[in-house]
């Protein structure tokens, strides 16, 4: 797509991003108390009658699926997953592909009232779509802990404002995800994650990836978000999917397009990659680096705004070239005591560590309910952070030593 057939495009991206385009109503619904749902199934079967607020499919069972069904018709409701591996088995409605109108009975899961969804454990609960569909679709504000999602799909379709792709989650409302692992899912855009405009994000003690997109490997932020305690790895973006737009390429651990504040802090953000912009975070608002120069005569910049505190951003490539940040009419404000391997997030506030090799290890269980990156000895990143969590992602005290740790993990002495 040129740069002038891309142009209406971008225009109707920045209007949503100013809040002009209006979101489409929630359907009625009837006043019902919210209760909870215990899954008693990993069969991907629906609900029997979906107005009932009650999780029972035809056979008796109470799958995921019929209690995603059931807790939309009693908003508020929690559902309790125990161990298991729930794959989703219907592949979503081909008349409803192009306008992806919510349908909680085939495909993806759609949540349109709030809900929490818990699990037993990330390592323990998984919810798998099985590359059928994307595996959550969320329309309303909702809680997901102790899973994991994985083996979504979001194939890219004509019109990406109404179908935001998201192969694990495409999030359209007040999103908390804790103690989640978000891993091997593909999109078009937002391969683990992607929140529309309007949406937020908090992630807390969680980790995305080895997830796959053509823009946004691992998450896609259209808004505001929140990552505390969280490692966002081994994501990738690549040129195979057939994504339409000016760009591609962009963001292999973590996208960002909107306008308001994206805050990142004691995370790592490691051995991601893209094939243009950055390869740890890009952020460039509403598609602005695509436009021609003088677009800067009628734009008030900066637009993007991430901060970033007591986190490792490190080992990200372009390529084959270093490559963690990259940042087009916005603002990088650094809160002090963050590592940047290859000197690309402009590091200079106070305890900051520009260029600096955090020596760390791969991906990998070290404990506690997801997995992390940890430091190795000798690590600049150890005891060089201020204002820390009280524990690290896996639930390690923190400081274990005479300061705490850079990053979303807590080295012990």
């Amino acid at each position: 797509m040129t740069r002038t057939t891309a142009l209406p495009a971008l225009v109707a991206l920045l209007a949503a991003l100013s809040g002009t385009v209006a979101a489409a109503p929630a359907p009625a619904r009837a006043a019902a108390e919210p209760v909870t749902f215990r899954v008693d199934s990993t069969q991907d079967a629906v609900d029997a009658d979906a107005s009932d607020g009650a999780c029972r499919t035809a056979t008796g069972t109470c799958t995921l699926r019929a209690a995603v069904m059931a807790a939309n018709a009693r908003p508020g409701s929690t559902i309790e997953l125990p161990a298991g591996h729930y794959r989703l088995t219907i592949p979503p409605n081909p008349d409803l592909l192009n306008g992806r109108t919510a349908d909680p009975t085939t495909g993806d899961l759609n949540l349109t009232a709030p809900t929490t969804v818990r699990g037993a454990g990330a390592r323990l609960t998984v919810v798998d779509a099985d590359r059928v569909d994307r595996v959550f679709r969320m329309g309303a504000d909702t809680r997901l802990s102790d899973l994991t999602v994985t083996g979504g799909v979001a194939k890219q379709r004509e019109v990406p404002v109404t179908d935001p792709g998201g192969g694990g989650i495409a999030n359209g409302g007040h999103m908390t995800l804790n103690r989640v692992t978000v891993t091997g899912n593909s999109a078009g855009y937002g391969g683990g994650i992607f929140n529309i405009p309007g949406s937020h994000l908090t992630l807390i003690d969680s980790t995305v990836s080895r997830n796959t997109a053509g823009e946004a490997g691992g998450i896609r932020f259209d808004d505001t978000g929140t990552v505390v305690n969280s490692t966002i790895a081994d994501n990738r973006v690549t040129d195979d999917w057939n994504r339409p737009g000016s760009l591609s390429g962009y963001g292999g651990g973590i996208d960002i397009r909107g306008r308001g504040l994206v805050e990142i802090r004691n995370s790592t953000i490691t051995g991601n990659s893209a094939t243009d912009g950055g390869g740890g975070i890009n952020i460039a608002p509403a598609y602005l680096d695509s436009l021609p120069s003088p677009i800067t005569d009628v734009v008030h910049l900066p637009l993007g705004h991430l901060a970033l505190h007591n986190t490792v951003v490190a080992r990200n490539t372009v390529g084959q070239a270093p490559a963690d940040c990259k940042s087009v009419f916005a603002t990088v404000e650094s809160r002090g005591n963050n590592l940047d391997s290859s000197n690309s997030c402009r590091l200079t506030a106070p305890g900051d560590l520009p260029g600096r090799d955090p020596l760390l290890a791969p991906l990998g269980d070290n404990g506690g309910p997801t997995d992390t990156v940890a430091l190795l000895p000798g690590s600049p990143a150890a005891d060089a952070a201020a204002g820390c969590p009280a524990t690290d992602q896996r639930g390690v005290p923190r400081p274990q030593g005479p300061a705490c740790d850079i990053g979303a993990y807590e080295h012990r002495q």
